[in-house]
């Protein structure tokens, strides 16, 4: 619904560090072209791989690129998903990888079946490669497994809004989906057979204590500190029959029988419930408790809303207890000093969309979220890049680049993020390679639906462009 900036919906699918991709809490629909991406934190020999969606295991992350509302096989909206392999050099065309429903053996897509609607990377066989969970329709998950070829075989289950993470701290990765009903979620703790049965579920009751408000899991991160992933939950409030808009954000402790621990409602900078249309989990200031960062560009009551108090970017530290006692929650909005990026700005665009990820390798995660100038009709976007440090997020070294939505994935093997960047022109997204000195503006890939070549079976609707965490 944000990233107009092309001529094709895409989703570059990675995995952040005990973090999530951005989940559309406040109920703008993120989803109904691309995948919202959360993820685990990947350890080596923990039976998860050591890099991040590295789908083959050759060392390097892989981008995944989706439309869920392409045509396939003449089946309208059956969406497909595209890999595009990692290297020395970054990502590169060459053996990519194209799949659709149709491909995987489970039954035929429908149409409207949305295929690579909403996505998570996680390796759920502790096979030592990464495998693409991702939804189609509403309520069926498919589990791609990933093989030395790259994503093979497949399983299916039943449930929506896949998120992934250790949340029992046993080094493997399980899945969070949401439930039948409201305010319930199940927690499927792996490792998975390749069948697609997980080594124990767990029943979750995320029933808010207002009646006002709805539940639903938004992102993961260990924000404890405890070796094991907290899942986060956002209340929203429904307006008659608007779509449900967030104020609040609970956490949930991870356990080591999985049965996860209401934990602390928490609070902005201004002691007032935390939440955010797109959460991200990191560490920013490297303490060992990951941080959450989100956006507040906007709202959904019927028609567009600026939040109460302006657009603003806000991060809440970790700690023992889920929020630090000792770092107080930074704001960030179009008032605030030493941006990169001068106003005025466009609205509902300033801190929109925000990805986290250590662009330079230095073991802070960094944070880069979208700003828009000038009238809206006209709006030039950018992206701001601020750095972690012990002190938190800061502005110190603060740098922007044109384009849109950003993503962060180490594509080449340096332990450094690499940036996967909308635009500046339509319908491309070029990936900027991140190092010991930050981001290289010359890019390592250019990629367009064109380049991609999806072949005969597939047909694209000539939508705008989206970039989606």
């Amino acid at each position: 619904m944000r990233k107009r900036l092309g001529v094709c919906a895409v989703l570059v699918l990675l995995l952040s560090a005990c973090g999530s991709g951005g989940s559309d809490a406040d109920g703008k629909d993120r989803a109904t072209h691309t995948a919202a991406v959360p993820s685990a934190s990947a350890a080596s020999g923990t039976g998860r791989p050591a890099v991040r969606s590295d789908f083959d295991g050759d060392g390097y992350g892989d981008l995944v690129f989706t439309d869920s509302t392409a045509t396939v096989n003449g089946k309208y909206a059956a969406g497909y998903a595209a890999v595009i392999r990692g290297s020395s050099k970054g990502p590169v065309l060459e053996g990519k990888q194209v799949v659709t429903q149709d491909d995987l053996g489970l039954g035929k897509a429908g149409e409207g079946g949305g295929f690579a609607s909403r996505g998570v990377s996680a390796d759920l066989d502790g096979d030592g490669r990464a495998d693409l969970v991702t939804q189609a329709g509403r309520r069926t998950v498919f589990v791609v497994w990933g093989s030395a070829e790259g994503l093979s075989e497949a399983a299916r289950l039943t449930g929506a809004a896949p998120l992934s993470g250790d949340f029992d701290g046993d080094g493997r990765a399980d899945l969070v989906v949401t439930g039948t009903d409201d305010n319930t979620a199940q927690l499927l703790l792996g490792p998975f057979s390749r069948q697609g049965v997980p080594r124990r579920t767990v029943s979750l009751d995320l029933t808010p204590s207002d009646s006002y408000y709805t539940a639903s899991p938004t992102t993961a991160g260990d924000m404890t500190g405890d070796g094991k992933d907290d899942l986060l939950v956002t209340w929203s409030h429904v307006y008659a029959d608007e779509q449900p808009v967030a104020r609040a954000t609970l956490l949930y402790r991870g356990t080591a029988d999985g049965k996860l621990v209401e934990g602390p409602r928490l609070k902005d900078d201004q002691g007032k419930d935390f939440y955010g249309g797109w959460l991200q989990t990191g560490d920013v200031n490297k303490d060992g408790f990951a941080d959450v960062v989100a956006d507040r560009a906007c709202e959904m009551q019927g028609d567009v809303t600026i939040p109460e108090g302006g657009t603003s970017m806000v991060v809440v530290y970790g700690g023992s207890s889920g929020q630090s006692a000792k770092l107080n929650p930074l704001r960030l909005t179009e008032r605030t000093t030493g941006l990169p990026v001068k106003g005025p700005y466009s609205p509902c665009t300033f801190g929109d969309a925000p990805s986290v990820g250590d662009i330079d390798a230095d073991g802070y995660a960094d944070v880069a979220f979208l700003v828009g100038t000038g009238p809206a009709q006209d709006s030039k976007s950018s992206l701001v890049l601020l750095k972690g440090s012990a002190r938190g997020l800061t502005l110190d070294g603060a740098t922007s680049l044109p384009g849109g939505h950003a993503v962060m994935l180490d594509t080449n093997g340096d332990r450094a993020a690499d940036l996967a960047v909308a635009g500046p022109a339509e319908g491309e997204v070029r990936v900027l390679l991140g190092g010991r000195d930050g981001v290289g503006l010359s890019p390592a890939l250019v990629v367009t639906e064109a380049g991609l070549d999806l072949g005969p079976k597939i047909s694209t609707p000539g939508h705008q462009l989206w970039v989606v965490e």
